[in-house]
């Protein structure tokens, strides 16, 4: 797969492994894929894993996510729940890209981090590898481990913004693979997906399992534990039982296939103390690093339309028919409608901006302030305004005396999200 300079990724990162000793070789992968969920799964599994029983030494569980919005890089690599230390990290990093340099490959930044993660788990023996993964396909540098080290794939629920790149994706995934890894998918999917993912494991002969996709209990039905019955942290975020069916469907698995010895108690036990991960998050947001001056928001990327409901419920739940004051960006190929229907009122007031080029992934692409200007005008509020960028958003809004009784919203993209953390962080004093 080109990127846009029209260099091939995946065989940039496949010859920078190779060249120090191809470590995913060594690593037993447990995949998880899709839109969203994927923190909860990985979180879940990681804690699970750590303790099995029959075993003195605690089992050292690698996890790689580059999804989390508040994480510096060096966190998204993790063994046990403990972040890679920045000495470690650098090391590492800076013998990649000497290796890098001296082939000559211009691997990018997400590529370098991939490979860290990998280096780093296999030099400390970790028995299992939870690599999370978006639906990107080939442009995934997560997609380069080979099917004989990905024990399963688990597939979380799939946002109807990422159906297009769902055959991709399993494509990839699924082809040259002599064994044959399991998939267990998300039953809360639409039928599209579903009929999808149930089409290529029938063609490629891996096996599948769907989970069950009701509301109408808390229960997870599994073969080797009977019915465990859960209780859930939230109310509002009820779809984590579809998350937690999920995990427990690959520690059923792995159970089932006598690769770990896990207790019905030890999971129960996991449930109660596993950390649910939240979307929200409130950042006093310092914009100018002279005068320290901020302002409170509410970052969640909304970016699909699960996410975008969710959202809405908690700001109506929170601040009722109060107008809101939203900031939004948007990833280009998204569908718009889904993520603004559940949150935008003729009351509220709508900023529309971009994000920069993301650095390592240059296929992702802000969609046009203008364009979104002239869809929200015409779908929801009249009270829109467009600005070039983010940092000229906090001026507009100092200067144009809105009054922002409640925290600014910020959503639509995760990208919107992390370059705001990093402006904060930037303008920060010393």
């Amino acid at each position: 797969m080109d990127d846009i300079s029209g260099r091939q990724t995946l065989p940039r990162i496949n010859r920078l492994l190779e060249h120090v000793g191809n470590p995913q070789d060594s690593l037993s992968i447990l995949h998880i894929a899709g839109t969203n969920g994927k923190e909860t799964v990985s979180k879940f599994l990681t804690s699970i894993l750590q303790h099995p029983e029959q075993q003195r030494q605690r089992v050292l569980i690698g996890r790689y996510t580059t999804s989390s919005l508040l994480n510096a890089k060096e966190e998204d690599i993790s063994i046990n729940n403990e972040a890679i230390s920045l000495i470690e990290y650098s090391r590492i990093e800076k013998e990649l890209i000497k290796a890098d340099r001296s082939l000559k490959l211009q691997c990018n930044n997400l590529e370098l981090l991939t490979s860290v993660a990998l280096v780093y788990f296999a030099k400390k023996n970790c028995q299992w590898c939870i690599i999370e993964a978006g639906l990107a396909g080939k442009q995934d540098p997560g997609s380069i481990i080979a099917g004989q080290n990905r024990v399963c794939c688990a597939i979380t629920n799939v946002g109807i913004s990422d159906e297009a790149f769902l055959c991709k994706f399993l494509s990839q995934i699924t082809e040259s693979s002599t064994n044959k890894a399991i998939f267990l998918l998300d039953g809360s999917n639409d039928e599209f997906v579903r009929n999808t993912i149930t089409k290529r494991c029938h063609d490629v002969g891996c096996p599948l399992e769907i989970t069950d996709p009701s509301l109408k209990d808390y229960n997870v039905y599994t073969d080797t534990w009977g019915t465990l019955e859960v209780c859930l942290p939230y109310s509002e975020e009820e779809y984590q039982i579809f998350n937690l069916r999920v995990a427990i469907a690959v520690l059923d698995f792995l159970s089932k296939e006598k690769k770990v010895c896990i207790s019905k108690d030890q999971l129960s036990q996991g449930l109660i103390s596993v950390d649910w991960p939240r979307s929200l998050h409130r950042l006093d947001y310092c914009y100018e690093s002279t005068s320290g001056k901020k302002i409170a928001l509410l970052l969640d990327n909304a970016n699909n339309a699960k996410a975008a409901r969710n959202l809405a419920c908690h700001l109506r739940t929170t601040y009722g028919d109060t107008p809101l004051t939203f900031v939004i960006a948007i990833t280009t190929g998204k569908k718009v409608s889904p993520l603004l229907d559940p949150l935008i009122r003729p009351q509220d007031y709508v900023i529309v901006t971009r994000f920069g080029s993301v650095v390592g992934m240059p296929w992702i692409q802000s969609l046009e302030p203008v364009n979104l200007l002239a869809f929200i005008k015409n779908r929801y509020t009249r009270n829109v305004n467009m600005q070039p960028d983010l940092q000229s958003v906090w001026t507009f809004l100092e200067t144009s005396g809105l009054k922002t009784i409640v925290p600014v919203i910020v959503c639509g993209s995760l990208y919107i999200c992390k370059e705001l953390l990093r402006l904060h962080n930037c303008h920060l004093p010393v």
